[in-house]
Order: C-alpha cells, then structure tokens, then sequence
C-alpha cells in the first residue's frame, strides 16, 4: 500500500481521524526531535505551547524525519500561501540535510514579497513564481515538475501531510506534555494535520479547531469541535485581537479570541509560531 493509499485508508476506517496510533509511531521509533522541547507558558488561565520561539514554526519538529529519510535531493511543494509557514519550515530543516526546496507559488511584485516569503528566501528556498498562482494551478505546476525527474524530487502533500509527519506530532506530544495537566487542546486549523495529530495523541482529551484557511473538510477536522474565523486568510487581526505573546498574526492568533470565550480553565493552546 503506498503513503498516499495508507492515509486514505487510515481516514476510511476510523470516521475521519487516522486510527492506527501505534502503527504512526513505529513509523518514527527511530527518529528523536532534534529540537529544544516544548516550552509552556501560562497567559490568562491558558496553557500555551510556545513554538513560536523556534524561529521557524512547529513543522520543523514534525517534517525532520520525513526529509532526513527521503532519497530525493529536491523537494517540491505547491500549496504553500504567501503567508504559510511551511516556506520557513521547509528549508530550515532542508538545510540540514543537504537538500533543496523548490516552492511553486502566486506570483509577486518583489516590492511585495511578505515577510515569510522573505525568510523562506533567505533560508535558501526556490521560489517558482505563477501567474494566475490559485491553489490548484500551484498544485498542478508542482506536480508536473516533481514528474519531470521522480527519481532526484519529491512532491510534498498539502498540509505536509505524511504518516511520518503525523508519528511525530504524537511522539513530540507524548513526550513533552502530561495530560493531566491541561483540560482540553486548542490550535487553529488551516489543513488540519497538527490538530488531527493532536487528537491521536490525546484520545481522551477534548479538541478544538478554529479555521483559517480554506473551507475544511470533515475528514480535515476530525474529531475536533470547529470553529471559523471571520477574518479572510491573509487577512491580519486587530491589534486588541492579538494575544499576550508573539504569534503569527494571520493564523495562530486568530484563535486566541475563541479560546478566550470558548475555552475551559486550563486549556492548552498550541501556538505553532509568529
């Protein structure tokens, strides 16, 4: 069965959310995060996981193995926005490993490059530039050159989907929290993959998901109680919206305020970075 087989099934067969917990994390038993651990700070009753402080967002925990273990020397992704952080991801973690990052994305004015296409460039990231760049033509121009040459690049899904992507969110989640000590989890959800990792780690614990991003899908939001931001995706919050610590302002804050009105005591907020 290949990757793309196995999530499918995996959705298939549990309602939506990847059942088979045990399976994911053999997928990474042999792989330990490279990174600090999780640092949680407490803000107004609200346990917050402060990934922001890694520079480079959480992805960088979850893709190490998926881009430490690939053969391929490319790596192809067109579903990233010009506000997505899997531009500063990416190559972050490819710089490590000898490897490139070619992204496929809507053409820009260089005078207004966003400050994360900035980052991704000076991390050494190959922008591709699209007239017309909607999602799905990205998609479709990133495809057709992962296909030019299969054997040296690799394609990478949306949302870095991978069941190895997911095995590490639930070891990096395992290891570094108690669930005793927070009441229910919370992180905003564009393709959903951090979250749905979540609710794997923590079978037991209620979740939630504030959209940001396109409409998602049930399968995208699992088990999770969903929530839709008013504000369109590059859309930057209100100041008075922003929460008590850095975040990024056109996706993670978006959820402080439901989790400030939503939230139980003792709540933790999965804060993916700024």
């Amino acid at each position: 069965m290949g990757l793309s087989d196995f999530i499918e099934q995996c959705y298939e067969d549990n309602n939506g959310v990847m059942y088979d917990t045990d399976k994911l994390l053999d997928m990474v038993s042999d792989w330990e995060d490279p990174n600090p651990p999780l640092v949680i700070k407490e803000y107004d009753g609200i346990k917050v996981v402060r990934d922001d402080l890694l520079n480079h967002g959480s992805k960088i925990r979850f893709v190490d193995k998926y881009i430490r273990d690939i053969k391929a020397k490319e790596i192809v992704f067109g579903c990233c926005p010009a506000t997505g952080y899997a531009q500063i991801s990416l190559p972050a973690v490819a710089n490590k490993y000898d490897k490139k990052v070619i992204l496929f994305m809507a053409k820009r004015h260089p005078d207004n490059y966003h400050e994360y296409q900035r980052r991704g460039m000076d991390l050494g990231a190959i922008y591709e530039w699209v007239n017309m760049g909607m999602l799905s033509v990205t998609k479709s121009r990133a495809k057709k050159y992962y296909e030019e040459d299969p054997d040296n690049r690799v394609l990478f899904p949306i949302g870095l989907e991978h069941p190895t992507v997911v095995g590490s969110i639930i070891k990096v989640a395992r290891q570094n929290l108690n669930e005793n000590d927070f009441s229910e989890i919370w992180s905003v959800g564009s393709s959903g993959t951090i979250n749905r990792g979540l609710q794997l780690a923590f079978p037991n614990k209620d979740v939630h998901v504030v959209s940001v991003g396109h409409k998602m899908s049930e399968r995208e939001i699992g088990r999770a109680t969903f929530y839709r931001s008013d504000y369109k995706f590059d859309k930057i919050i209100k100041e008075e919206e922003m929460p008590p610590f850095p975040s990024a302002p056109t996706y993670d804050a978006k959820a402080w305020k439901f989790v400030k009105e939503y939230a139980k005591p003792n709540a933790l907020f999965w804060n993916v970075g700024a």
